[in-house]
């Protein structure tokens, strides 16, 4: 099916020429910007400059030093161009950023378009005592970024911006760089409504993770493979002569194993508990989600963070939906994850909460979303789809049954060692691992159309149920592949410029996803199925 006519896009900044305009009327940076900007440039330019001074080094060391200085010095002066050359202003119907040092140009945003504020501090910001702002117009181009504001500045910037009039301009601080002077904030209308805040119970999920803990081991094995060669491997030589393996018998250290790999794994699993732990609050600390009266309707903001925070403020009405995704783990606990769909945010998949229980995942989520559309019963795909999962489950388990068998043959024809073991336990792991996948699977699988939302599951060991508003369904696309028109399947996509931008109900019979295609969008598919 083709893709209909899309809806109006969001409003792209303007990029203009700097117009002439009273000098009073634009407010500069926080003074501080001229320590935080060349701290990140200086950041980024760690690498080139340890790179540059080890390679000068070679030949002289003060070489070396000297070119990583003039590294550093250059960093630092570009550094300081954003806080020399940046300014801005709210008028009343616009947002208007003015930057650049050669070539000046002045971002425009009018005021109705703002759909997302985002503050977020480092920790050498919170140390300053500012904050960089980000603007969200709608579009992922439309970001207008103000690094960095003093607090009180980002906050009342924050308020004009999304939920009032602006406020009376006030220069964020002097001509010279420094502390920045304390602005009075201006009183917010409305404390809001909580909608959620961070639970300590909840930091019981933090080591069933398994995306962070492979995250984890990938980043120890990036660090022992990048020192492996500092290690004198050749002091643990292993020497088995007469039953012996470095003069001790081989029961003595069979024994010994049996001891020392359980306490290994214990002690790996609690050093992994307690540093997921201990990331789990640092990043998540003091979490509140709000709901407040904005400009034009309600809005939510999130803010969290201990060494550094963030705080997004986005418009309700760009909420297209949310996500509830419950790992292996996880799931077993009882816990849960959800995420919003949004557009006008840098990331249009924001995570709401950290893992919590998954009654307060569906309470949160029917709040936000306005009904309870993470409990409404799903259809099922019929057994056409548990047939292709079981036969994928088997020809998955002889191919790789197939691969363990060629090494092994190979050993035993030229070594005269058969190790007939590993394609054993290879088969009945993959046997098992496949099928209990392919029938969680099935079982997942599953849609429903409710009043407002498409609800969507699907996955294996991972189930994710997804509800997507109708209303932000921007067209279909439905695919057949060779195997799928033998069984009468159909993998249909739903496509939305919120969040990941599709949705996708895989292995639904044909007719199902057509009458649940013209179903959701009646105005959109109608001249397609008539």
């Amino acid at each position: 099916m083709s893709t209909p006519e899309v809806p109006d896009v969001p409003e792209v900044p303007e990029i203009s020429e700097a117009p002439v305009v009273p000098d009073a009327d634009w407010q500069r940076l926080a003074g501080w910007t001229a320590v935080v900007s060349p701290l990140s440039t200086l950041r980024q330019a760690i690498i080139p400059a340890a790179i540059g001074a080890f390679g000068a080094g070679q030949a002289n060391v003060f070489i070396g030093l000297l070119v990583a200085a003039g590294i550093a010095v250059v960093a630092a002066l570009a550094g300081m161009i954003p806080w020399l050359t940046t300014s801005y202003r709210v008028t009343p119907t616009h947002l208007e950023v003015r930057k650049g040092l050669l070539n000046r140009t002045t971002l425009t945003a009018r005021l109705d378009r703002v759909r997302s504020v985002d503050l977020s501090s480092t920790l050498i910001h919170r140390a300053l005592g500012v904050t960089k702002v980000n603007v969200g117009t709608g579009v992922d181009e439309g970001q207008i970024t103000l690094d960095s504001l003093t607090k009180d500045s980002a906050a009342r910037l924050r308020r004009e911006l999304l939920h009032s009039a602006p406020a009376p301009a006030a220069a964020d601080v002097p001509a010279a760089a420094g502390p920045s002077p304390q602005v009075e904030p201006v009183e917010a209308t409305s404390e809001g409504e909580v909608v959620a805040r961070l639970d300590w119970s909840w930091i019981r999920y933090a080591p069933l993770n398994l995306k962070n803990l492979a995250i984890a081991v990938g980043g120890l094995g990036a660090v022992f493979g990048a020192f492996s060669d500092l290690i004198p491997w050749e002091s643990f030589g292993v020497r088995v002569t007469n039953g012996e393996i470095n003069g001790v018998p081989v029961e003595e250290v069979t024994r010994m194993l049996f001891i020392a790999v359980p306490v290994a794994i214990v002690g790996a699993a609690a050093v992994w508990a307690i540093g997921s732990c201990i990331g789990y609050a640092v990043r998540w600390w003091d979490l509140q989600v709000v709901r407040e009266q904005g400009r034009e309707g309600t809005t939510l903001r999130r803010s969290f963070g201990l060494t550094s925070t963030r705080a997004t403020t986005v418009e309700e009405a760009k909420v297209r939906g949310a996500t509830s995704t419950v790992g292996p783990l996880i799931g077993l606990a009882g816990g849960a994850d959800l995420n919003l769909l949004t557009t006008g945010l840098e990331d249009n998949f924001p995570a709401v909460l950290p893992t919590a229980p998954e009654q307060v995942v569906s309470e949160v989520g029917t709040d936000i979303l306005g009904e309870d559309a993470f409990s409404a019963a799903l259809t099922g795909h019929g057994p056409r789809p548990r047939r292709r999962y079981w036969f994928r489950a088997v020809v998955a388990t002889v191919v790789w049954t197939l691969v363990a068998l060629v090494p092994t043959v190979l050993i035993g024809v030229f070594g005269d060692t058969w190790i007939w073991w590993i394609p054993v336990a290879v088969l009945v792991l993959a046997l098992v691992l496949g099928l209990l996948g392919a029938e969680l699977r099935h079982r997942h699988l599953g849609h429903a159309l409710t009043d407002r939302y498409l609800v969507v599951r699907s996955g294996s060991y991972t189930a994710v149920r997804t509800a997507l508003q109708t209303d932000g369904i921007i067209g279909w696309r439905v695919r057949q592949t060779f195997f799928d028109r033998r069984v009468g399947l159909a993998q249909v996509t739903a496509m939305t410029a919120a969040g990941q931008e599709h949705v996708d109900i895989p292995d639904v019979p044909l007719e199902t996803a057509i009458a649940l295609a013209a179903a959701a969008t009646p105005r959109t598919i109608s001249e397609f199925v008539e």
